[in-house]
């Protein structure tokens, strides 16, 4: 009887304790919450990335790599000394080469009094739900947080959980203009070991503005169409860097994807516009057609790069893969960057968007 009495107290307490979490659901806010999302009138409710008028304008690989919430993120303000996150995903947890702590884990900063951002450990669990568990969080004060979103997975449902005891405000969507990126799998966040670390993510947090992540694996090919789209963003500046995605073109053929894609932008707006060169591979000293490969693209967008800027073309920058300066130890496998490389990738980035914003 005694153990009778123990169970149901146990469980009266459990029901007890969830009834005191409040519960708050991003996509269900009444505006808009979502960060770094373009179209933010067309995609209300989602964790997606293309409005759905672009699935019949873009090859479906893409289309459905726009779904995945890369670079997406939620700020609220809270007191609370805990914090839950839990979320269901529409696809596979993990990669060979990427943990599911990247593929579709969520991670979270704090922002201290003097706006630095500070990494939250959070012990999680993935199953048909997944969770993320923030506890001992905080000093008791109110402060703002930053939960990244997963980079390679679809979210169909999200709720962060705090004490109803605490304070929660869910913050809108920033209105600066935003740095827009297009790219490969490495601007979609391939092979970080969690959100915060891909490289986008972390240039994001170093200029303290959003960052709208147009990367998609195998499907970063400056095609006429996502110069489209981009053009209808406001951008503070754009980034392209498409070069590992164009392994199957001619140095000739780089060029005029190039001049094609400056072009279009150009015939819109002087907006800023940095290139940036493949970074290469990890096994190039070994292996000279991938030697050869990078080399030839990255030829082939200078030259198109020195013909634009020989024109006059204004705003126009240039990053090179020395610049970017990988070391052996940048890659998980032969391109996609490891968390070393990505932060390699965003402090040869940061600064050269700096000059360029005049921040």
């Amino acid at each position: 009887m005694k153990r009778i009495t123990a169970i149901v107290c146990a469980a009266l307490t459990a029901g007890c304790a969830l009834a005191q979490t409040r519960w708050v659901n991003p996509a269900e806010a009444g505006f808009h919450a979502v960060q770094n999302q373009g179209w933010p009138e067309e995609l209300s409710g989602t964790y997606e990335r293309l409005p759905p008028r672009a699935e019949k304008s873009v090859r479906k690989a893409l289309w459905d790599l726009s779904r995945n919430s890369a670079g997406l993120s939620v700020r609220f303000k809270t007191d609370s000394p805990r914090i839950t996150v839990k979320y269901a995903v529409e696809g596979a947890m993990s990669m060979p080469h990427m943990p599911a702590t990247g593929v579709s884990g969520v991670d979270m900063y704090r922002y201290s009094a003097d706006g630095t951002p500070e990494f939250c450990y959070g012990s999680y669990a993935f199953g048909d739900t997944v969770t993320y568990t923030y506890a001992n969080i905080g000093d008791g004060k109110e402060a703002l947080y930053q939960l990244n979103l997963p980079l390679f997975n679809t979210i169909s449902s999200l709720e962060i959980g705090t004490p109803e005891s605490s304070s929660f405000t869910l913050l809108p969507r920033r209105d600066e203009k935003p740095v827009v990126v297009y790219g490969t799998s490495i601007a979609h966040g391939a092979c970080s070991s969690r959100p915060g670390m891909a490289w986008a993510n972390i240039v994001g947090r170093e200029l303290d503005m959003p960052l709208i992540n147009l990367g998609f694996s195998g499907n970063g090919r400056l095609e006429p169409e996502m110069i489209d789209l981009l053009n209808e963003l406001d951008a503070a500046v754009y980034v392209l860097d498409c070069m590992p995605n164009l392994t199957q073109k001619t140095q000739e053929e780089v060029t005029e994807l190039v001049l094609n894609a400056v072009g279009k932008i150009r015939s819109k707006s002087n907006t800023p516009i940095l290139l940036v060169e493949h970074a290469g591979y990890s096994d190039a000293p070994t292996n000279a057609s991938q030697l050869e490969m990078y080399t030839r693209l990255n030829r082939g967008q200078r030259i198109a790069f020195d013909k634009l800027m020989n024109e006059g073309t204004p705003n126009l920058y240039y990053l090179t893969h020395d610049e970017i300066g990988f070391t052996p130890d940048s890659w998980v496998d032969y391109v996609h960057p490891s968390d070393l490389g990505a932060q390699k990738q965003a402090d040869a980035v940061v600064p050269r968007l700096k000059a360029i914003l005049n921040k």
